[in-house]
């Protein structure tokens, strides 16, 4: 039985993928990080059952946060995406986000402030649902 959630995390950024990687476990969640898309769906695809959540930045090198959460969503049925960004305030970055209903958090991230909270609520209205 799964005893601590799984969270994908997402960011181009090497030293914010291991900033917001290190807080989260020592916040007792299992990381699971990538860089990029591709490294993302792999990862994903190798420890889907561990992983309860998407946390991706918008804006990656190549691709996006939404090719991301796309990809999963048609390849494996996976809908459980958080997003943030830096660029909240351009206009298609912001109907994007819109559009598509889904919890996003803008950078810099304020961990207890706004995650911490934000995930104990996810996921206790979504036990274990991987």
């Amino acid at each position: 039985m799964k005893t601590r959630r799984g969270i994908l995390v997402v960011d181009d950024d090497d030293s914010v993928l291991m900033m917001i990687s290190d807080w989260l476990t020592r916040h007792g969640y299992r990381v699971f990080a990538a860089g990029d898309v591709s490294t993302a769906l792999k990862t994903y695809a190798e420890n889907r059952d561990e992983v309860d959540l998407l946390m991706t930045d918008i804006k990656l090198r190549f691709e996006t946060g939404f090719d991301l959460a796309d990809a999963l969503e048609q390849q494996y049925g996976f809908r459980r995406h958080v997003f943030f960004t830096s660029f909240i305030w351009e206009e298609e970055v912001a109907e994007a986000l819109v559009s598509r209903g889904k919890p996003y958090f803008e950078k810099p991230l304020k961990f207890r402030k706004e995650i911490l909270p934000f995930l104990e609520t996810f996921f206790s209205e979504h036990p274990h649902e991987s």
